[in-house]
């Protein structure tokens, strides 16, 4: 007979698979908070649970690394489940057989995990730089340059080729380009875009065209395309990891921060309109949020290193 497991432990496992289902959204992100901090035995189970699979993946990112993307559909999900499995934890059936979820998939072909960054070389000789807790699929068959960005952020420093222009994809719209350099970030029902190297072309998903000139960004929404006045040098700097901010909400700093930050970072509703500027790195996400503290009236709590609250002091 197999040894049952706790009910926090298969909670753990559950949230665990959520959230590398590539589907976790903000009121989940929420949700999954709450139940960590409603029981130190959730925060036990969370912790032995991500202990277990760093000593079963060791440099892999939990289970969404590399070698694991590079792995067919079937394969992923026995690799998933067998991981979770080690040491008596059995998989959680909820999140890995919903409708909706994908986690069969994990469909991407390039991932990054917390506070990883990077470069990947392309077959035509352009490269990729990925930004922390990224995800990207590559199409490059025949004349086609296509790079969907699934999550997260990527650069391209795109070469010229007698292909067709590359092209940088997300689900609101394309950038294209010949030559040069651009920027997509994704968020939260947008996507900012900025052509760092010489012009891009920007099309919406409705079919709305611009060409942004060298510096020039925009964020494209279910609405339409609108011109940001973002500076491109400091909307880039996490490629070298710093986080440069003039005058933002302390909420939008907090969400640069969090693919950085190991562990849940959360953010109480009443700082979140707290405005901010300033130089943080983003390699040292608790430095950072130590500087933050200094010169907002913010408290930082963290609990056994697997969950970071903000809060008004």
């Amino acid at each position: 007979m197999k040894p049952s497991l706790s009910s926090a432990v298969q909670e753990a496992i559950n949230w665990m698979a959520c959230q590398r289902s590539g589907y976790f959204d903000e009121q989940q992100q929420q949700s999954f908070e709450q139940w960590l901090a409603a029981d130190w035995q959730h925060q036990e189970a969370w912790q032995q649970l991500q202990q277990r699979l760093q000593a079963t993946f060791g440099g892999v990112d939990g289970v969404s690394g590399r070698a694991l993307a590079r792995e067919r559909p079937v394969r992923r999900r026995t690799v998933l489940r067998g991981a979770l499995a080690l040491g008596g934890l059995a998989a959680g059936s909820y999140c890995l057989t919903q409708p909706g979820w994908q986690l069969a998939g994990l469909r991407y072909d390039l991932s990054t995990g917390t506070a990883q960054r990077e470069s990947i070389s392309l077959p035509d000789g352009s490269s990729l730089l990925l930004n922390a807790q990224s995800t990207a699929n590559l199409n490059f068959d025949g004349r086609k340059r296509d790079i969907e960005l699934l999550s997260g952020g990527a650069i391209v420093d795109v070469r010229a080729s007698d292909r067709d222009a590359l092209r940088l994809c997300s689900q609101l719209g394309v950038m294209s380009m010949g030559e040069g350099r651009c920027m997509m970030m994704l968020s939260q029902g947008a996507a900012q875009v900025w052509a760092l190297q010489k012009s891009v072309q920007v099309t919406h998903r409705d079919g709305t065209r611009v060409t942004l000139k060298e510096g020039q960004g925009a964020r494209l929404s279910a609405s339409g395309i609108e011109l940001t006045g973002t500076s491109a040098n400091s909307a880039s700097g996490w490629s070298k990891g710093v986080l440069e901010v003039h005058n933002q909400t302390l909420a939008t700093v907090i969400d640069a921060l969090r693919p950085y930050h190991k562990g849940v970072l959360s953010l109480s509703p009443d700082t979140a309109h707290l405005r901010i500027s300033g130089l943080f790195s983003l390699d040292h996400s608790e430095q950072a949020l130590a500087a933050m503290a200094d010169v907002l009236p913010l408290r930082v709590d963290s609990f056994l290193g697997l969950w970071t609250r903000v809060t008004l002091s």
